[in-house]
């Protein structure tokens, strides 16, 4: 009779032991997942806030009259920063290609190709638009969100 209570009571601490390890087991993988999740989120805001802020003070660091234009660079839509160092004219491009934001200054006068731009942040595409003197600017990510914002150009 002894022996059986002692194989219930073994049998009971045992069952025990394996519910305290599927339960930190499970406990372990959610954190692992929530942790992932979150990783994945800071990355994508990243991206898109570093493309946010990178342009509006480009453009607030150059809003003159006339320095801030429209243009092309290979026909792809491209936010053109215009500056005269010492005499001779420079053009900051600001456009998306190859999956990423880049920028590419050179001199006015050359035309180089999209692909020597430097990328600065990942996105699938990028539009501008400009109305008197508010730049609309659109952005899309890599999961295809859109991001519409505005700003005041002269």
């Amino acid at each position: 009779m002894k022996k059986n209570l002692h194989s219930a009571d073994t049998m009971f601490v045992l069952l025990l032991f394996a519910l305290f390890i599927i339960t930190a087991l499970f406990v372990t993988v959610s954190g692992a997942i929530a942790y992932r999740n979150s990783v994945v989120q800071m990355d994508e805001r990243f991206n898109k806030q570093t493309c946010i802020n990178y342009i509006t003070a480009k453009v607030r660091a150059n809003n003159d009259a006339d320095k801030i234009t429209l243009g092309e660079l290979d026909g792809i839509n491209t936010l053109c920063i215009n500056d005269t160092i010492d005499g001779i004219n420079y053009v900051t491009y600001i456009y998306q290609y190859d999956g990423a934001i880049r920028e590419l200054f050179c001199n006015a006068e050359i035309s180089l190709p999209p692909s020597s731009g430097s990328a600065l942040t990942e996105a699938k595409a990028i539009s501008f638009a400009k109305e008197g003197s508010l730049l609309e600017i659109t952005l899309t990510d890599n999961e295809d969100k859109t991001t519409l914002f505005y700003i005041n150009a002269l």
